[in-house]
């Protein structure tokens, strides 16, 4: 009688293996599915900042400056816990607190980075969470921070809007815009709200911007 290898690998250990690998591998998709889903909205929070700041009268050099910034207003959540960024269910408090700690470290990351731009950056990182009125992650009116602030986070927040998360659909253009229009004179200035209203409604270049990070398809009127 043969004696059956030690290595011999049952079908029940087959299985398993594959169904093993086919986890590893629908992790792997998902991961860069998330990875080409950041940069994608990174990238449409970059473009749309800097034209909404050239409608605002800045220059092109400082527009672009402020557009590289709003690409990087994100960059502490790479030290987040996953779990905590994609989690489909509300934070707790404990968890809240954690992820409201992703602008300092995205401030944190960026200190080295020199000259004016350096600090462009880190100050993007640390407060692109603060309100008009005072009443956002540390308590800081905009009013009494520098004036791409307010550019890049109601740019930022239109585009985590139109987007999916893990807790919620994307939004239609249009509930969007509501949404930045019930916010006036709170989380937003009513001249910031208005303008980036209109640059969203008239401006060629914004609508392609838009439509590009537009999940639902949709336009607005």
């Amino acid at each position: 009688m043969t004696r059956r290898s030690s290595h011999t690998i049952s079908t029940k250990q087959r299985s398993g293996y594959f169904h093993l690998k086919k986890q590893s591998k629908n992790k792997r998709d998902k991961e860069r599915n998330g990875d080409v889903q950041n940069f994608n909205e990174n990238l449409a929070v970059s473009q749309l900042a800097e034209v909404f700041a050239i409608s605002l009268g800045k220059s092109k050099e400082c527009a672009k400056q402020i557009g590289l910034a709003a690409s990087l207003h994100d960059v502490g959540k790479k030290l987040i816990d996953p779990a905590i960024i994609n989690k489909p269910d509300k934070l707790t408090p404990e968890e809240f607190e954690i992820m409201k700690t992703h602008t300092n470290l995205g401030a944190w990351l960026m200190y080295d980075i020199p000259g004016d731009f350096g600090k462009m950056v880190s100050m993007v990182c640390k407060y692109h969470h603060e309100w008009h009125n005072g009443e956002g992650y540390w308590k800081i009116p905009t009013s009494q921070l520098p004036d791409y602030i307010p550019i890049i986070s109601i740019v930022d927040v239109f585009v985590a809007c139109l987007s999916s998360r893990s807790y919620k659909d994307a939004w239609p253009p249009e509930r969007v815009l509501e949404y930045l229009e019930a916010r006036s004179d709170t989380q937003f200035s009513s001249h910031i709200v208005d303008s980036f209203i209109h640059l969203i409604r008239n401006n060629k270049e914004a609508r392609a911007i838009f439509s590009e990070a537009n999940t639902k398809g949709d336009d607005v009127m």
